[in-house]
């Protein structure tokens, strides 16, 4: 595969299991805000490859799914994966990583500084890459934004572990279960955020939510609705939750698989929102979380492959 990179830094490593190279990895800073890692599968011939995307989950997370209080390794593990399934893969530090660094304050971010990332990289790579295929895959809150960004850019879409209504519906509703009483206050705060910009009054243990420098983001976040910008997708799609996932709930997946039928479904039975299997209790999924020794489910990475090559094939 033949690529032209122009770019600041490049940094080629092969990996190597029983002798045999299975895929290169190189350094890719687009940007000041935006580098990641460039896996490819390793092949002596020029044939064209796809090219997956990935789209991280919200809070300050790097390339490989990890931030300051967890270390998974996910997307580091699931690049290589699909590697050796004849797939590439960029995955890249959220800005939020690289806050300090950069001199960016929490106010001064928005969901829309994502979204324009997540597009810079598939512009990037379009101009610089010669792929047979470039799907955007997004995890969590990265499902959201890679919906937004696919958006006549894109040539596919994988949603693993996103929601089907806006971020301040699913907050309110998780209140209502795990604290009620809380989801009134947490409902009029959102309608300030909609209103005026800015929410007052709300109750103290919401704090973590609605503090003053995290609002703006909030507003940002609250304006988009993957109910409707699903619909707007015209390109194939492929839905992925886990049944034992306690962050996001499988009724998400449902609704969105609800709202585009034509999308293919693949519910994993006990896996958590990190991909990995979990045999016990709330307790060992939690711990899951510090424990990057655990492989991902198999059923994550065949099944992304099986929909990402289908599309390879169609189009050849």
């Amino acid at each position: 595969m033949k690529l032209k990179f122009f770019i600041l830094l490049i940094t080629l490593s092969s990996f190597s299991f029983s002798q045999e190279k299975e895929f290169n990895s190189a350094i890719v800073k687009i940007n000041k805000f935006l580098e990641g890692s460039l896996v490819t599968p390793y092949s002596d011939s020029d044939k064209e490859v796809p090219l997956v995307i990935f789209v991280m989950d919200a809070g300050a997370i790097n390339r490989d799914g990890n931030d300051r209080m967890s270390k998974t390794n996910t997307f580091k593990k699931l690049s290589y994966e699909l590697a050796k399934l004849g797939i590439a893969t960029y995955r890249y530090d959220k800005r939020l990583f690289k806050m300090d660094g950069l001199g960016i304050k929490e106010h001064e971010i928005s969901l829309d500084h994502f979204i324009s990332d997540t597009n810079t990289i598939i512009d990037y790579f379009k101009k610089n890459g010669n792929y047979s295929k470039i799907i955007i895959l997004g995890h969590g809150q990265g499902s959201l934004v890679g919906m937004v960004a696919a958006k006549d850019k894109a040539d596919g879409f994988i949603s693993i572990a996103g929601n089907a209504q806006p971020i301040d519906q699913v907050i309110v509703e998780q209140i209502s279960k795990q604290a009620p009483g809380l989801d009134k206050s947490a409902a009029i705060a959102f309608k300030q955020l909609k209103e005026s910009g800015r929410a007052s009054g709300y109750d103290p243990a919401l704090e973590s939510i609605f503090r003053y420098n995290l609002q703006p983001f909030m507003k940002s976040w609250i304006k988009y609705n993957p109910s409707e910008i699903v619909l707007e997708l015209n390109m194939p799609i492929l839905i992925i939750h886990g049944t034992k996932d306690i962050q996001v709930e499988v009724s998400e997946a449902e609704k969105l698989k609800e709202l585009v039928p034509q999308a293919e479904y693949l519910l994993i039975e006990n896996m958590n929102h990190i991909l990995r299997g979990i045999k016990g209790n709330r307790l060992e999924n939690h711990k899951s979380y510090n424990e990057a020794w655990r492989e991902i489910m198999p059923e994550v990475f065949n099944g992304i492959a099986t929909f990402v090559n289908q599309q390879s094939a169609e189009q050849n």
